[in-house]
Formats: structure tokens, C-alpha cells, sequence
């Protein structure tokens, strides 16, 4: 069991020996916020879906069920990027679905390129919100969607691997989101009880927001 500021480090950023054993535990982890997530993003048929910091791209498949759609997962983590890239390959989407090495703060993509975008638990490493919101809003088109999927701080503040964390409190993330150009028309409240990345059993509250690009 890693200690919690190791814990947090790799939750950034997994690497090293320990990076796939920590992707798979995200993925266990994450899994009902990320199935929430998704069916409330509700990719349509043709449409280009970002995901920022999709770790092993273990929900891509979700992401891809639509006819016609198309994924790029954005990923600061290289061992995660190889990792993801197999996965993909051996799901039979490579044709429809790539990670690439990045960071949120300057997205390799271009201007209004896509048609949709999920981050789910990755609030937390960003600062500051707008930087990361604007480039969001620059790679959606008009009327593109947002969900963000993210723990409520209250809850966040009782694990200790999130000492260091960027809490945001909703109604910050709401108005950080109309300043960058989009408008907030979902919110959902996700409560679960299950283990978490440190394998203590908990009951959880995120928020997920579902944006449009003004």
C-alpha cells in the first residue's frame, strides 16, 4: 500500500513500477462515476469525444458505442498513454480512438475540433480553473458539451492522499465554467459506497456537471 502523498503523486500522474497496478485501481475506483458520467455526456453517432486524463482509457469503449464516433484521450502520463494505446488496439478501436501525451493546460488539438469532452477526477490538479476551461472551450465547437465529474470538497477533505489537492467547492466550478463560455444545464449528485484508490471502504459524493459551448 503506497503511503498518501506517494498515493496523490501517482493519482496525478502514475509512472514508474507501480503505474499500471494504479490504473487498474482507478478504474475500480471510478467505475459507476465514470459510467455516470458518460451516459450523461451521451455521445451521438459522428461525433468526436475528448477525454483529459482517461488514465488506461479503460471507458473509451463506452465513449465509442455510437455510431461513427471517435475518441482522443489526452493523458499526462506516458506509461498510461502505452498502456491505453494496447487496450484500445485490442478492443478493435485503434481506427476510432488514440491517446496522446499532453497536458489539459495546452491541448494538442485543434480549434473547435471536437464535440464533446469528460474529465472525471482530474479537477483536482488544476489550480486554477480557467486556463484549463478556456482551452476546453477553444477545442469545443459552438454548442459543444462539457462533463466534469468531481468529488465534493466537503467529502474530499476527509481522504488523506488529498492533502494536496485542489479542492473546488460546485458553485465555484459553475461560475468558473459561464466565465469561460459555457452554460451549465445538468447537475447530477453521485453518492456510492465502495473502496477507494487507497482501498478503505467509503461513502463518496461527487457532482457532475454538464455544460454546453456558448
Amino acid at each position: 500500500m503506497l503511503d498518501a502523498r506517494t498515493l496523490a503523486a501517482q493519482l496525478r500522474q502514475p509512472h514508474g513500477e507501480a503505474a499500471l497496478a494504479v490504473g487498474e485501481s482507478m478504474n475500480r475506483s471510478n467505475g459507476a462515476l465514470n459510467q455516470a458520467a458518460i451516459a450523461l455526456l451521451a455521445v451521438a453517432a459522428g461525433e468526436k469525444v475528448l477525454e483529459i486524463g482517461p488514465g488506461n482509457a479503460a471507458f473509451a469503449p463506452l465513449l465509442l458505442q455510437a455510431s461513427g464516433s471517435r475518441y482522443v484521450g489526452v493523458e499526462l502520463s506516458s506509461a498510461m498513454v502505452d498502456a491505453g494505446n494496447q487496450h484500445l488496439a485490442a478492443s478493435g478501436l485503434a481506427g476510432r480512438a488514440a491517446l496522446r501525451e499532453g497536458d489539459a493546460h495546452a491541448l494538442p488539438l485543434a480549434d473547435a475540433s471536437v464535440d464533446a469532452a469528460l474529465a472525471v477526477n482530474t479537477l483536482y490538479f488544476w489550480p486554477n480553473l480557467a486556463p484549463v476551461l478556456d482551452e476546453l472551450a477553444r477545442v469545443l465547437h459552438r454548442g459543444g458539451r462539457l462533463c466534469l465529474a468531481f468529488g465534493d470538497a466537503g467529502f474530499m477533505r476527509s481522504l488523506p492522499f488529498a492533502a494536496d489537492f485542489e479542492l473546488h467547492e460546485l458553485d465555484a466550478v459553475e461560475l468558473a465554467l459561464r466565465v469561460s463560455g459555457f452554460t451549465v444545464t445538468a447537475w447530477r449528485s453521485h453518492r456510492e459506497c465502495t473502496a477507494g484508490n487507497d482501498g478503505q471502504q467509503r461513502e463518496k459524493h461527487f457532482h457532475l456537471l454538464l455544460a454546453r459551448r456558448r
